[in-house]
């Protein structure tokens, strides 16, 4: 088991082009801890609480954790969702039918004459983290925000999801909230496409919870 382990989606995993230099593993080389990236590109949290107790061992220390920007995605109401995580052959065809299902249903206006909802709700998203945040009391947890999507229809949503993460992490003395939101903003540079993060915008994460984490450790010590 790993001292930081990672929980998110696409941009805690980094593409292929980022390679295993994410944000996570950025963290480990600066703090000098082992590193476990258990994040899926997709993925929700709904994922997240099938993976945490494969992933987060008596050894962890930090657990980081960044879901949002599928979570709150807007999309046909009565959709199914397919898990990313575990995947299995029998998945994969499940979500490339519902894919073609949502495309059906865009193209004949069914979003708009019978409603959307986010893939993962409000209350759940809520609830799934309070989950976590319950059972590592131990632990550093540190929730960091969903950064702007240059898709800036998105943001509203993720906007929402956001403060609600925010809210959970004010509820834990062990949980730290990382905002984001408001420095990537800022810096579009630091973007591959709409959604994705490069390079340099991983650094920066990684350089502020490292920040964070320090000051958390000067803390105990003094």
């Amino acid at each position: 088991m790993a001292q930081i382990v990672a929980l998110g989606d696409c941009n805690t995993r980094g593409t292929d082009s980022i390679g295993s230099n994410a944000y996570p593993e950025q963290l480990g080389a600066l703090l000098g801890k082992s590193v476990r990236n258990c994040g899926v590109t997709m993925s929700t949290t709904r994922e997240m609480i099938r993976l945490y107790p494969e992933c987060i061992g008596e050894e962890t220390e930090i657990v980081l954790v960044q879901y949002g920007l599928v979570d709150s995605w807007k999309t046909f109401k009565y959709s199914p969702y397919v898990l990313y995580y575990p995947d299995n052959p029998m998945r994969k065809i499940a979500r490339k039918l519902v894919k073609k299902y949502k495309k059906i249903a865009r193209n004949f206006g069914l979003n708009r004459l019978l409603g959307e909802n986010n893939v993962v709700p409000i209350p759940a998203y809520r609830r799934h983290l309070e989950t976590l945040a319950e059972a590592y009391k131990e632990k550093n947890l540190f929730l960091i925000d969903t950064v702007p999507n240059q898709d800036r229809r998105r943001n509203p949503e993720i906007l929402r999801y956001n403060t609600v993460m925010r809210q959970v992490a004010e509820r834990y003395s062990h949980v730290i909230y990382i905002d984001l939101y408001r420095l990537f903003e800022k810096h579009p540079e630091w973007y591959m496409e709409a959604t994705h993060i490069n390079a340099e915008g991983h650094r920066v994460i990684a350089e502020r919870i490292a920040s964070y984490y320090m000051n958390l450790a000067d803390g105990e010590n003094s």
